[in-house]
């Protein structure tokens, strides 16, 4: 397999990814992800310098709906290098369209979390899922 160089930007969901990514797939991948985050808080963080063949985005999950979270997502997008950017879209229906109008906004693309098993409305039962999704 090539190998899949790729940044992991998020929360929860990113971590969980970065990890079904890792195991059960060998797939290398800079992760800047951390449980319960914010938009507001990653805006803030120091991106690497670098450019990204691919970037997974999971962001929004923890954050209210609104045009401040819209501004900070555009924000934190401009601020990534990358060929290709894919949006996981939070389970919330009102989170959901808000996050996909930046990755549209962007030519991105998006792949919506409502299409995988979960409990909780947050996180998906199997990231092992969600990584097949990203690898198609």
């Amino acid at each position: 397999m090539a190998m899949f160089e790729c940044l992991i930007l998020g929360d929860s969901i990113g971590v969980g990814t970065a990890t079904a990514l890792v195991a059960r797939h060998a797939i290398h991948c800079d992760v800047m992800a951390v449980e319960r985050v914010r938009a507001g808080q990653i805006l803030g963080w120091r991106k690497p310098a670098k450019r990204y063949r691919t970037s997974i985005l999971a962001i929004g999950s923890n954050d209210r709906p609104g045009t401040r979270l819209v501004g900070d997502l555009v924000k934190i997008r401009a601020s990534i290098t990358t060929r290709r950017a894919i949006w996981l879209l939070p389970y919330s229906r009102e989170m959901a369209p808000l996050v996909n109008s930046v990755a549209v906004a962007f030519g991105d693309e998006s792949i919506d979390l409502k299409r995988f098993a979960t409990s909780d409305q947050i996180h998906p039962h199997r990231y092992d899922d969600v990584a097949r999704a990203l690898l198609k």
